[in-house]
């Protein structure tokens, strides 16, 4: 029965590997063309706590230099639930300064 036969452990043809994509894994018989469908292997999901959020620099606003510096990042919500504060890099003040988090 093996990889093709529901349960079993991994190897063969189906990547049952967590958080990798997987491949599909036809049923025995007539290939997935014929009205045989694939099946996908995954894993148990995982809970949802981190967030992507964008920073934006706080010294250029007020400098009158064109251009606006972001940074896209992702944050865990259950641990830092207030608003991230970061040095990064500007370049169009070429030098770093603190960006911080903005709402969408």
């Amino acid at each position: 029965v093996g990889e093709e036969g529901g349960r079993g452990g991994g190897g063969g043809r189906g990547g049952r590997v967590c958080g990798v994509a997987t491949r599909s894994v036809l049923r025995r018989g007539a290939p997935a063309s014929r009205g045989n469908p694939a099946r996908t292997v995954t894993c148990m999901a995982k809970k949802q706590n981190r967030v992507v959020v964008t920073l934006e620099c706080t010294e250029q606003k007020g400098s009158g230099v064109p251009g606006i510096s972001r940074y896209n990042t992702t944050k865990n919500k259950r641990t830092s639930p207030d608003r991230l504060e970061l040095m990064k890099y500007n370049k169009y003040l070429r030098r770093h300064t603190l960006h911080r988090e903005i709402k969408k």
